[in-house]
C-alpha cells in the first residue's frame, strides 16, 4: 500500500497540494515539482545478465538532468572571492550541452545538460548548491563529517576519489546506481519497466518505434543534445533518464552484490557507474538496465549528472 501511494504524493502535493513532499522536494526558484518524492521499497536491480532484490529507502531525485543554467548558478556562487576560506574550486568549469564553450555566460542553450564535468566536479558542486540554499553538506574528507570537499582539483584528487557520504544530510547529492534504476524503471511500485526499454517505454528497445518518444540517442538526436525535459516523460514524470546525456552515478562500479538494502556500490573502484546512456550512442546503451562507468575524472561532451536528496 505504500508503493502504491506514490503517484497521488507526487501529483498532488508538488502541485502545491501538501506540503509534505513540497517541503521535502523543492527545486531551483522554490519548484515544488522540481523533484520525484519516491517513499522507496523493493525492486528487482538488473542488468539483463546480472540481477539482485534491491530494498531502497524514501529519496528525492530530480526529473530534470541538471542544465548549465543552474550550474553556472551555483558555479558563480561557490567560486566568488568573497567567500574567503569557503570557496569552492573547479577542475573543470562546464559547459552548454556537448559543445557551448566552458564556463562561458549561459545562452539561449541554457536549458541544455551541462557537461564536460568530471564526476569529482559533480560531487563538489552538490555540496556548493547544498551550501547555497542552506543545507547540510553530503560530501567530506573525512568519517566524522567535519571537512566538506570543496575542490575538485587534480590536487585534491585522492580527497574526493574517497570521499565519506552523510547519507543522513539533506543536501544535494549524486543519485546511488540503485535510486537511479529504481526511478528510471518505477511504473506503480507493483509493475517496472524491464531492464530492455528505454525509460518511459513499454518494448524492448531493439524492436520499439517508440523509444524515440522518451529519449535523445544516435537515431534522433541530430548529434547534438537538447534542453531537458522536451521528450516524454517517464511514469514517474521524470524526464531524460535514458539518452541526451549520460549521468554520473554515486557508486563506484562493480558487480552486482546478493540481495541488498541500500547497496552503494564497492568500496573502492577505478570507475564511477554512470547511467542512461547519450545523444551519440545507439539505443541499447540508453536502457533502464544498461551500465556503464567512466573514470571520476572523465569529462565530455556526453557525461552530465542529475541530483538527488533525502527527503525531510
Amino acid at each position: 500500500m505504500r508503493l502504491k501511494l506514490f503517484m497521488f504524493i507526487v501529483l498532488t502535493a508538488c502541485a502545491g497540494v501538501s506540503d509534505i513532499a513540497c517541503d521535502s522536494g523543492s527545486g531551483p526558484g522554490g519548484d515544488p515539482g522540481y523533484f520525484a518524492f519516491f517513499t522507496g521499497g523493493e525492486f528487482i536491480q538488473s542488468d539483463g545478465t546480472y540481477s539482485f532484490s534491491h530494498e531502497i529507502s524514501p529519496f528525492l531525485i530530480a526529473r530534470y538532468e541538471a542544465t548549465y543554467s543552474l550550474w553556472r548558478t551555483v558555479h558563480v556562487w561557490a567560486t566568488d572571492t568573497a567567500r574567503g576560506s569557503g570557496i569552492y574550486v573547479f577542475a573543470n568549469q562546464g559547459r552548454e550541452g556537448h559543445d557551448g564553450t566552458e564556463g562561458a555566460a549561459p545562452t539561449a542553450a541554457q536549458n541544455e545538460p551541462v557537461t564536460t564535468v568530471s564526476w569529482r566536479d559533480a560531487v563538489v558542486w552538490c555540496n556548493a548548491y547544498s551550501e547555497m540554499d542552506g543545507f547540510v553538506p553530503v560530501y567530506y574528507s573525512d568519517a566524522g563529517f567535519t571537512a566538506v570537499i570543496r575542490d575538485s582539483g587534480d590536487s585534491n584528487a585522492a580527497a574526493c576519489d574517497a570521499a565519506f557520504a552523510d547519507w543522513d544530510a539533506d543536501g544535494y547529492r549524486l543519485p546511488t546506481e540503485g535510486e537511479w534504476q529504481y526511478a528510471a524503471g518505477y511504473i506503480d511500485g507493483g509493475e517496472w519497466t524491464p531492464w530492455n526499454c528505454i525509460s518511459g517505454d513499454s518494448a524492448p528497445q531493439y524492436s520499439s518505434d517508440t523509444a524515440v518518444d522518451y529519449a535523445w540517442f544516435d537515431e534522433n538526436s541530430q548529434e547534438t543534445t537538447h534542453d531537458t525535459g522536451r521528450k516524454s516523460a517517464n511514469a514517474a514524470g521524470i524526464y531524460d533518464m535514458s539518452g541526451n546525456v549520460s549521468e554520473w552515478c554515486w557508486d563506484w562500479y562493480g558487480a552486482y552484490p546478493t540481495d541488498s538494502a541500500d547497496y552503494r556500490g564497492p568500496g573502492s573502484g577505478s570507475n564511477r557507474a554512470a547511467r542512461g546512456g547519450h545523444w551519440g550512442i545507439g539505443g541499447a546503451s540508453a536502457r533502464v538496465g544498461s551500465r556503464g562507468m567512466a573514470y571520476p575524472y572523465f569529462t565530455g561532451g556526453t557525461m552530465g549528472f542529475r541530483i538527488a536528496r533525502n527527503p525531510r
